[in-house]
């Protein structure tokens, strides 16, 4: 005897199962409209679980928001190194919302680990930069491509445009600078420092090519030396030179490191000599050679922690360590007096008698020539501008203007004339 079936429209599939087929299965006809058996209750023996998760969650919500209490003040980005977009005045506008979604973005709670995880991710698996700004060679440099991320194109490249405009423009400003200066018994030097490029192509990716054309720097060079004004320090032939005795750049920051500067210094300083009057700098102060330790000294630049990558590990050698020049100040005479009160200025001040007095137009390159050119001056007074200020140099009535200026921004001085 067969065995016996189940009774005909019983169901004994587990809840999810298809009963229509295990029905077809046994040769009962069903209704295949028919909707399916409503599952049985989830078990509500985990209550402390439930809420656990619930809270968790809340959090999560939360979080975002609650972190503002940390972060509504900040003005800059960690890792894009831009000012964050400001809160906007509450008002009942159409602008209101969009302006207020970007002054959270900038400062929500988690904001600062997911970039990194971000950055990292794209770069450690991909090896694309996350940032337009920032590019990764070869051997472990990074470059930096200038604040509107295309200074490799249009000085390096030659695939975008520097035009003759610029480099009349340019050259015109310095003449007319020096010339302003000269009237009133200023000398007038320009320092233009080259780009990481310029003077370490070889890291550069592969597929990077350098134009035949002349660049900028060229340009602007050979225009300066044809009017015949201005004294114009290239620093490039003597990077060149240095680089194959020491690393003069960092590999993972977008400035040279304090070999580069001490080299510059020795240009610069020499050329502030001839321009001078006789007899007023007789002695260039000595530059400060820091001893490298392997395996202790290291450094991690603004590039990598721009993009993120953790220092502990993207770091390099710090062959020339400024920390421990900045450290020692007891064979140094010169120290700073304004202690930050005025935003954009430093006055250093030197003892030593007989000293010239000096104004420096700089850019962050000049920040490790400071220590070394404060040496040489009884009063210099450092800017951070690309533009002359007459009144400073009637107020400060220095013996010497000199100019640093980064490559990519050869432009500027055209850009900002004199009023």
């Amino acid at each position: 005897m067969s065995a016996a079936g189940p009774p005909q429209g019983a169901n004994s599939a587990p809840y999810g199962g298809n009963a229509a087929a295990q029905a077809a299965s046994v040769g009962v006809h069903t209704d295949s409209l028919a909707l399916p058996p409503v599952p049985l209750p989830a078990p509500g023996d985990h209550p402390l679980r439930d809420r656990i998760i619930a809270a968790l969650f809340a959090i999560a919500i939360a979080w975002p928001g609650l972190a503002l209490i940390g972060t509504w003040s900040r003005t800059m980005t960690r890792f894009e190194n831009r000012p964050m977009a400001q809160w906007p005045a509450l008002a009942l506008t159409r602008e209101f919302a969009p302006a207020f979604d970007r002054a959270f973005s900038d400062r929500f709670g988690g904001r600062d680990g997911l970039v990194r995880f971000h950055h990292g991710t794209r770069l450690g698996v991909f090896g694309v930069s996350s940032l337009s700004t920032v590019m990764p060679g070869n051997d472990d440099w990074f470059y930096w491509l200038g604040e509107d991320g295309h200074s490799l194109d249009r000085h390096y490249r030659g695939t975008m445009p520097f035009s003759q405009r610029d480099v009349d423009n340019t050259v015109t400003e310095f003449a007319r600078r020096r010339d302003w200066l000269a009237a009133r018994g200023v000398a007038y030097v320009v320092l233009a420092v080259p780009e990481k490029f310029t003077i370490y192509p070889e890291h550069l990716p592969a597929w990077i090519a350098k134009s035949p054309l002349q660049s900028p720097y060229d340009r602007v060079r050979a225009a300066v030396e044809r009017d015949g004004r201005v004294t114009f320090v290239d620093l490039r032939p003597p990077l060149l030179a240095a680089k194959t005795r020491e690393r003069v750049y960092f590999k993972t920051d977008s400035h040279w490191n304090y070999n580069g500067a001490a080299v510059a210094y020795g240009e610069l300083m020499r050329a502030v000599q001839k321009v001078l009057p006789a007899g007023m700098l007789r002695v260039i102060a000595p530059a400060p050679r820091p001893a490298y330790v392997q395996g202790v000294d290291f450094y991690s630049g603004d590039l990598v922690r721009m993009l993120g990558l953790p220092s502990r590990i993207v770091r390099e050698d710090d062959v020339a360590p400024l920390g421990k020049v900045l450290g020692d100040a007891t064979g140094r005479c010169a120290r700073r007096i304004d202690k930050d009160e005025f935003p954009g200025f430093e006055y250093f001040v030197c003892d030593r008698p007989g000293l010239p007095r000096a104004v420096v137009l700089r850019d962050s390159m000049a920040i490790s020539l400071i220590p070394l050119l404060s040496e040489n001056f009884s009063r210099v007074v450092y800017v951070s501008t690309r533009e002359l200020d007459q009144a400073l140099i009637e107020r400060e009535k220095p013996d010497i203007v000199i100019e640093e200026l980064v490559e990519r921004s050869l432009h500027a001085p055209g850009a900002l004339p004199m009023k």
